[in-house]
Order: C-alpha cells, then sequence, then structure tokens
C-alpha cells in the first residue's frame, strides 16, 4: 500500500506501491461519457471539494508502481488528462454505488478514455498497478467508442472489503496507481499509468456512504 503524508509531505518519501469480463449493467459507451456517472454525482461533487482543499497544487509525492517505475504524484490538484497522443485518460474516479433495496451499498470505478482521430480501440483493461499483485479492475474485449472518440465505462462493483478496493478501510492518506492497456484496431498497444491520490477526509465520507462504521 503507498501511503502519501499526513498532514504534510516529505521530500524524502519514496513508498514503494497495484479478472473482470463484463461491465456493470449499464451503458458501455454512454451517448455522453459523463452520464456513467449521473448516479454518483453528488458524492463525486463532494469528494471534488474536500480532495481540491487538501494541499496546494505545486506539492507533491513520489511514489513507486508494482514495477518500480517512479511516479511523481501532485496533492490537492485536480489530475490532468494522462496522454501518450492517441489515447488519454480523460477522467477517473470511484464512489459508492446503491445495489439496491436492503442491499450494501458497493464501489465502482467510472473512466472515459479519448481516441485520437483515426484511432479504435478493440480492447481495453483497467488494473490496480499500485503494488503486487497487480489486481484486474475492468475488462472490455470488444470495446467501441462514440462519434465523439471516447469511451466511457463502469466497472463491476467491489464489495467494500474486497482487496480490489478494501484499501479505502485504512485511515491514512493513499496514492493509488492504475494502468490503462488500450489495444488498438491497427495492432498497437498503449498503456497508460493514472496515479490518484486518495485523502483520508475522502475515504471517511466514502466509508460513511457505504455505512461503514469507525
Amino acid at each position: 500500500m503507498i501511503q502519501a503524508p499526513s498532514p504534510a509531505p516529505s521530500p524524502k518519501l519514496l513508498a514503494v506501491g497495484a479478472g473482470l469480463g463484463e461491465v456493470f449493467p449499464m451503458p458501455r459507451t454512454p451517448t455522453s461519457p459523463s452520464a456513467a456517472c449521473l448516479g454518483l454525482a453528488p458524492a463525486l461533487l463532494f469528494l471534488a471539494l474536500i480532495c481540491g482543499c487538501q494541499m496546494e497544487p505545486s506539492v507533491s509525492v513520489r511514489v513507486q508502481d508494482a514495477d518500480g517505475q517512479t511516479i511523481d504524484v501532485p496533492l490537492g490538484s485536480r489530475p490532468e488528462p494522462v496522454t501518450d497522443g492517441v489515447v488519454t485518460v480523460e477522467n477517473f474516479q470511484f464512489a459508492p454505488w446503491d445495489m439496491g433495496k436492503d442491499k450494501p451499498k458497493a464501489i465502482t470505478f467510472t473512466f472515459v478514455v479519448g481516441f485520437a482521430v483515426g484511432s479504435e480501440p478493440s480492447s481495453i483493461i483497467v488494473d490496480d498497478f499500485t503494488e503486487q499483485p497487480v489486481l484486474r479492475i475492468f475488462e472490455d474485449q470488444k470495446a467501441h467508442i462514440t462519434k465523439d472518440h471516447l469511451l466511457g465505462a463502469v466497472s463491476l462493483p467491489f464489495d467494500p472489503h474486497d482487496e480490489h478496493v478494501k484499501w479505502i478501510n485504512n485511515l491514512d492518506n493513499n496514492v493509488r496507481v492504475y494502468r490503462f492497456t488500450v489495444k488498438l484496431k491497427d495492432g498497437t498497444t498503449h498503456v497508460l499509468l493514472r496515479p490518484m491520490f486518495v485523502p483520508a477526509q475522502m475515504k471517511d465520507f466514502i466509508r460513511t456512504q457505504l455505512g461503514i462504521k469507525g
């Protein structure tokens, strides 16, 4: 588990860091990718507010992913899109998911990936690449994009104590690293790493929404 410093990061911090075949019943490529997150909007709005107030945007923490690659992660600022010029991870987030009346809530991941004009995906895989073992978050072997060259999707729901998301139960700040592996129809493969700073206040709010005490 990667832990970001609290309350202030150390300049010497170097922490060592993370199959699903179908999406949860929801449009894989919604007319507007933001539609994939509509049900999560209130929670995400609050998370954005508390996350944005954590630290100055210029502050960052240095971490390592599951392969030992070093990544500098800004703390407190809204994450910028990650791109290689062809594939762009526009948005990636997690939030509680209502499983229905009298059923415990779960956690899902939502994301939007953009593609350069003329590029089309054939498959997309998202892994938690924070540490070993690497954990599969999402997989679609028949990926499709909208007319706006975007792909929006929602993962299967995870129980809060599932190994994919059990870090939400830790009380400290965390940094998670997610790996997007996208194969295009032209035969090329694009791999992008998307780090995510998860402050303690955000985790506390998520646990409250999930009905987890303590």
